[in-house]
């Protein structure tokens, strides 16, 4: 009996857990190994900090601390006792500091820099002098995420409120949306929960130039991918729907019509002769479409009748509670049961563990470049090479980590409870290498 899906957070993962690990002989296999990985962890060197600096701490309504910190290529900017701060990533040198009583979110995006007043007002400051362009006359309640595109600037609290980016002028209001907001043509993607006799997923599409609901279709989720003016989502199960094979289904963008359905049932189950199933994790890769069942994933061909092919199959370590976490990142399909992480090659369907420098259940990850970042929940933050499952450094935070850890030109920046720590990228990581 497979649980209701829950939603997958793709190259960043928040979960907890208890500790195993295990390890791959040179066959590809796994093979149980003593611990977490202890004898890993002592063995790997502790990243040099090249510089650390205070910063305000998030919230308890915001305990993961997403969009604390903002950077671009030479610049970390963040907030220290209420006032949006620059400084060189390279050098932690503080550029300016602006303003007052300021609150996350904050985003980077073209030479600007946007937070939230503490009424709850979107402001633009200058990315270079610090100088406050505007602000914002409309407040939003309970801000949580920022959006540049456009030339608009969204902020997604209770609501979805757009800006004109160029002076900060309102422009309209929508919805009651959760999790993330997707941009496509003139359209703002998003969804939400109907809960009337039952819950029900509704997939929204707002035409940003007039703030106007476009479409709305029943029991979908947000799209994986557009391209062509096509849609692709995955369809979500209610209460009503004892079996639900995976189902991708492709929407006209412009009209919200279901133009084809693709049908995936890689396991073989007949929906009539089970008492509950439900569907598996959709990803979507090129021309590749992969479906995650726990610890197995199945590549089908787009383009194919999925009852008329056979898919590749890629299994992972078979640890209890396993599930699909990241991928396809460089090649590889990334599972965790929140103690350990594991990958497969989509190439060869070798694995490769992820575990020797782990010694505490996982708080999240996050992937960049050739670097599989693992914070912990005693604040350890573990480098691994994503090639070879290898532990690169550690960071020794001595805080509880509190968001994504970020790049900024060759920095790596960690965000931990009251404080920021740099230091510069690992050798041989910085970029993705498929194999």
């Amino acid at each position: 009996m497979r649980p209701m899906k829950l939603a997958s957070v793709v190259l960043a993962l928040t979960i907890l857990g208890s500790a195993t690990t295990v390890l791959a002989d040179s066959a590809g296999r796994h093979a149980p190994s003593g611990g977490r990985g202890a004898a890993g962890a002592a063995l790997t060197p502790d990243a040099a900090m090249a510089w650390t600096h205070a910063a305000d701490q998030p919230g308890d309504e915001d305990p993961t601390g997403g969009g604390r910190v903002a950077a671009d290529a030479q610049r970390v900017f963040f907030l220290e006792r209420g006032k949006l701060t620059a400084v060189m990533a390279g050098t932690g040198k503080t550029l300016w500091s602006s303003g007052a009583k300021l609150k996350a979110p904050l985003l980077a995006s073209g030479g600007r820099i946007y937070a939230m007043s503490e009424d709850g007002r979107a402001v633009e400051v200058d990315a270079k002098t610090g100088r406050t362009l505007w602000t914002a006359d409309k407040p939003v309640p309970d801000a949580r995420k920022l959006y540049a595109n456009g030339g608009r600037l969204y902020v997604q609290g209770t609501q979805v409120a757009a800006f004109r980016l160029a002076d900060g002028a309102f422009l309209w209001k929508q919805g009651e949306f959760y999790g993330d907001l997707l941009f496509a043509g003139h359209y703002l993607l998003a969804s939400s929960v109907d809960s009337g006799a039952y819950s029900s997923y509704e997939l929204h599409a707002i035409d940003v130039r007039s703030g106007k609901q476009a479409w709305q279709l029943a029991n979908e989720s947000l799209p994986i991918d557009v391209r062509g003016g096509i849609a692709y989502a995955a369809r979500e199960q209610t209460i009503m729907d004892h079996a639900l094979l995976t189902t991708l289904d492709a929407i006209d963008l412009a009209t919200g019509k279901i133009v084809k359905s693709r049908v995936y049932n890689p396991e073989g189950v007949n929906p009539a002769a089970v008492v509950y199933y439900g569907p598996g994790q959709l990803m979507l890769q090129g021309d590749d479409v992969f479906v995650a069942y726990g610890h197995v994933a199945y590549r089908y061909p787009l383009n194919a009748d999925p009852s008329k092919v056979r898919p590749d199959v890629y299994v992972a370590n078979q640890a209890r509670g396993l599930r699909y976490a990241a991928g396809p990142y460089d090649g590889r399909l990334l599972f965790s049961d929140g103690d350990g992480i594991y990958g497969v090659k989509t190439a060869d369907g070798a694995r490769v563990s992820y575990n020797a420098g782990l010694e505490k259940p996982i708080a999240r990850f996050d992937l960049i470049g050739q670097g599989l970042y693992v914070a912990q929940t005693d604040g350890a933050l573990a480098v691994v090479d994503l090639a070879t499952g290898r532990p690169a450094m550690r960071v020794r935070t001595g805080a509880q980590v509190t968001g994504p850890t970020l790049k900024a030109g060759d920095m790596i920046i960690v965000q931990a409870k009251g404080k920021l720590l740099a230091f510069k990228e690992p050798a041989g990581l910085s970029a993705k290498r498929a194999g």
